[in-house]
């Protein structure tokens, strides 16, 4: 296939106003390392409203001399490979966290690459990528968790929190609690794997009682994690994932210190090529196996085209029904 010249539909916010828009722009050229991917599905995430009005910072693993394309993760076919490409080929279903996935193509490191597991559809495999990679390292590579462990997933109704409730489950935590502020989705959360689920503080208090958890995996963030911190067994850990509900907060050090708790930060931003390609090399021996026999999957709570992006944009702040926006493009 040859790109040179080849034009695309791609979703450009545009610098002034934030307003996304969709434009023809150039096919990208896989370069060293990279390959070509004709997408059929992405998924939009809350990060995709602070790259629309210029916050989100750098971008990660994307060139500086490309588009600034929206979309943060997609799923498609491999349709062309660069120089050095090893662990990808022509005709490969993959799925990938990246930058740029608002467009008929996009140019992906092979490091990032996820094979698309056996009877997963396009749109599934687009809102897995965010949520197996960000909950695996939370809760495995942070977190340290191990089976009969006791997990705490906060935010649970977030799209990688759906991920994290699953795959704490099938990783065999001897209990799963989750917290969410709607009790409409107390049911889906018992559904994928929840032990006890919290609509309140005090309700959380009650459930975990002193017996605390190993692991709290915070996608809420403000004055969560102080609320976490006497939940924590001795040396345990809080991971923060998301900042949602603010980015600062008061601790109380002395109650941190006397549970000997750890509260560790992350954000693929400032991370390297290998070490997300660590983290996906784990995943594919330890967390696909587990989405192809059906015990971890990803929640879909809409669907919408590739031509109503711009209204998902305006939809994405106030939806609140458990699961991802989807776009699943028509070719």
């Amino acid at each position: 296939m040859t790109t040179t010249e080849r034009l695309m539909r791609a979703a450009i916010p545009d610098p002034r106003t934030g307003d996304i828009r969709l434009l023809d722009t150039r096919v990208p050229t896989p370069g060293p390392g990279e390959v070509l991917v004709h997408v059929h599905a992405a998924a939009m995430n809350r990060a995709d409203l602070l790259h629309q009005r210029g916050k989100y910072g750098q971008r990660a693993f994307t060139p500086p001399d490309r588009p600034n394309i929206a979309g943060m993760e997609m799923a498609g076919r491999v349709v062309e490979v660069g120089a050095t490409v090893e662990n990808a080929m022509v005709g490969d279903r993959v799925m990938a966290m990246c930058a740029g996935a608002y467009a008929d193509y996009v140019a992906v490191p092979q490091e990032m690459l996820l094979p698309v597991p056996a009877g997963t559809s396009w749109p599934e495999a687009a809102a897995l990528p965010m949520g197996i990679l960000t909950e695996f390292e939370a809760l495995v590579t942070l977190g340290g968790m191990s089976a009969g462990h006791c997990v705490l997933i906060t935010g649970a109704t977030s799209g990688v929190g759906l991920i994290g409730v699953q795959m704490a489950r099938a990783l065999g935590a001897e209990a799963v609690v989750a917290t969410t502020r709607s009790p409409k989705a107390n049911p889906l959360l018992h559904k994928l794997g929840a032990h006890a689920v919290a609509n309140t503080d005090w309700e959380l208090e009650s459930l975990v009682g002193d017996s605390g958890v190993n692991i709290v995996v915070d996608h809420v963030g403000g004055n969560t994690v102080q609320t976490c911190i006497p939940f924590l067994r001795k040396g345990s850990s809080i991971v923060s994932v998301g900042r949602l509900g603010g980015r600062t907060a008061e601790i109380d050090l002395a109650a941190l210190s006397s549970k000997r708790g750890r509260i560790v930060g992350t954000t693929w931003k400032s991370q390297g090529l290998p070490e997300l390609a660590d983290t996906a090399a784990a995943i594919q021996e330890r967390i696909l196996p587990l989405v192809e026999a059906g015990r971890i999957a990803a929640v879909i709570g809409a669907s919408i085209t590739f031509d109503e992006l711009p209204n998902g944009y305006h939809r994405l702040p106030e939806h609140r029904s458990p699961g991802k926006i989807v776009v699943e493009f028509e070719h």
